[in-house]
């Protein structure tokens, strides 16, 4: 995150305060839930159409697909904001459960 972006993280948090950040963070998390549901019943047909590989051929990507990749931002900024207020450090706890999958990934 640059330093720009993380000053107004910490502006928008500070200025609004941990109660209403919280409940805008749970709002958020549902509209995520909602896009992801519905790009998956509507661009990938349920399941029954690939998702594309990175860096390979991209069809048009349909309304769906933008509408989850901004619900994605909202979630992200609002998880800034709820870090921050909290002062909480994610980056350890992110890492150990990283390490737990990659073991997982290695056992299958």
């Amino acid at each position: 995150m640059t330093e720009e972006t993380k000053q107004k993280i910490q502006k928008i948090a500070t200025h609004y305060g941990y109660e209403p950040q919280s409940r805008q963070c749970i709002e958020e998390m549902a509209e995520l839930t909602q896009a992801i549901n519905k790009y998956w019943r509507k661009a990938l047909v349920c399941g029954t159409v690939p998702i594309p590989d990175k860096g390979g051929y991209m069809p048009m990507l349909p309304r769906e697909y933008d509408n989850l990749v901004e619900e994605m931002a909202d979630v992200q900024i609002m998880l800034w904001q709820l870090e921050y207020l909290l002062n909480a450090d994610t980056s350890i706890i992110i890492q150990q459960k990283l390490d737990r999958q990659m073991e997982r990934i290695e056992r299958e």
